[in-house]
């Protein structure tokens, strides 16, 4: 154990080593920097991260996110299907797709031709049509509403009719009835008799 920890410690040191150099090399002679001289660059790492995990420490999806970054990672490279999708397969892929994309490509040709058509006055006057195109509509609604009250009223009418109608021929079915009665009474001969 204790050999371990001074295999980490050599590492690390020779980590900061490395970064000094680099940091020598990289920056200028006259760079003054923010941070205190006498503090390593591995410490302020250290710092840096103890500071990250404090902060991410109540945000439990955000960690697992953070824990899970190299398969994301590799999701995201746009290289890391290449070995699972074999060429044939590929292939079949887009020979599949081919009908799809042939239809696409029609469509934007035909748009392309309507192109022309788009910039004429007639449509650029939608906007400005929109506008009456609405109140018609609401003007629209209301005659239809108002025809919809008429056509009620006119059904209803047409109820009444038919009720006076039928209530005039029951009237002169009865009136033909008595009147079959009255000349039945008055075509039978009157008997009279003598005292």
């Amino acid at each position: 154990m204790a050999r371990l920890s001074i295999l980490t410690m050599d590492s690390v040191d020779l980590l900061e080593k490395r970064i000094e150099t680099l940091e020598l090399l990289v920056l200028p002679k006259n760079f003054t920097c923010f941070t205190n001289k006498n503090q390593a660059i591995t410490d302020l790492l250290l710092q840096t991260y103890t500071m990250i995990t404090s902060a991410l420490s109540c945000r439990e999806a955000i960690i697992s996110i953070l824990q899970h970054m190299t398969t994301i990672n590799e999701y995201l490279d746009p290289t890391s299907g290449e070995n699972i999708l074999e060429v044939e397969a590929k292939r079949h892929y887009l020979l599949e797709l081919y009908p799809e994309l042939k239809d696409t490509v029609r469509l934007i040709r035909s748009f392309e031709n309507l192109l022309l058509y788009t910039d004429s006055g007639n449509i650029l006057k939608i906007t400005e049509l929109s506008e009456k195109l609405d109140r018609l509509a609401v003007t629209n609604l209301n005659i239809y509403e108002e025809s919809r009250e008429v056509t009620q009223n006119i059904l209803k009418s047409l109820q009444k009719y038919n009720d006076i109608t039928g209530s005039i021929k029951i009237l002169f079915a009865q009136l033909d009835n008595a009147m079959i009665d009255l000349e039945s009474t008055l075509v039978q001969p009157m008997f009279t008799t003598e005292e």
